[in-house]
């Protein structure tokens, strides 16, 4: 019996220690970790954490939707151009352009150019006239020029086919007056009066608005 009383007690004092130690750990382990980080423990942030299960919050990003690229301009169309009426010069136009095309200094030169596109005859002449008599009286001879396309009907086809450039101005000025601004690679449209084209080029030479980058 004695033996028996003897195993029971062993039994008990093993499942003491075995109770005692995983204590011990836990014990060890808060004191390591007040050691390593005081404020942590002092905040009870150590508690909290060890009362939800240890587990750490993941913090997730905000995921930005990137805005959609507007779609790139095809430099082959015609577009509103930088001032109110005016309309840009399509890249494929403007590289059909070569010293040999009578519009080369339309398209390349300094000034701007009153372009008359009309049927031959003397309401043509008169019109080209006064441009070219109006240029001087304002001083602009240097920042306006004047360029024609006059065409009988048998020979339009003709002219107008000639080169690309020439095809533009046709399809774009046919008996109106086109102001081309070559430093913009833009043109306006205007009625084909001299005075009323005069007037409008005349201001935005002084202006300097078409001008502008």
């Amino acid at each position: 019996m004695a033996t028996n009383k003897n195993k029971k007690g062993t039994n008990t004092a093993k499942k003491k220690k075995g109770n005692i130690l995983p204590f011990l750990v836990v014990v060890i382990i808060g004191f390591l970790a007040y050691q390593a980080n005081p404020e942590y423990w002092q905040q009870g942030r150590l508690f909290q954490d060890l009362k939800n299960g240890g587990q750490k919050k993941v913090e997730t990003e905000e995921v930005v939707t990137p805005k959609p690229k507007k779609p790139e301009k095809d430099p082959n169309l015609i577009y509103d151009g930088t001032i109110k009426g005016s309309k840009t010069i399509p890249l494929y136009v403007r590289k059909a352009v070569n010293t040999y095309d009578p519009t080369y200094y339309v398209f390349r030169g300094k000034p701007k150019t009153l372009f008359l596109v009309y049927p031959d005859g003397s309401a043509a002449k008169k019109i080209v006239e006064d441009l070219n008599k109006g240029i001087e009286k304002r001083g602009l001879r240097g920042e306006l020029a004047v360029d024609t396309i006059l065409y009988t009907q048998k020979e339009k086809k003709e002219k107008c086919a000639a080169t690309v450039p020439q095809q533009f101005l046709c399809e774009q000025c046919d008996r109106r007056i086109c102001i081309i601004n070559p430093k913009k690679a833009e043109f306006l449209v205007v009625s084909p009066s001299a005075q009323s084209a005069l007037s409008k080029a005349a201001a935005l030479v002084k202006s300097g608005e078409w001008d502008e980058k």
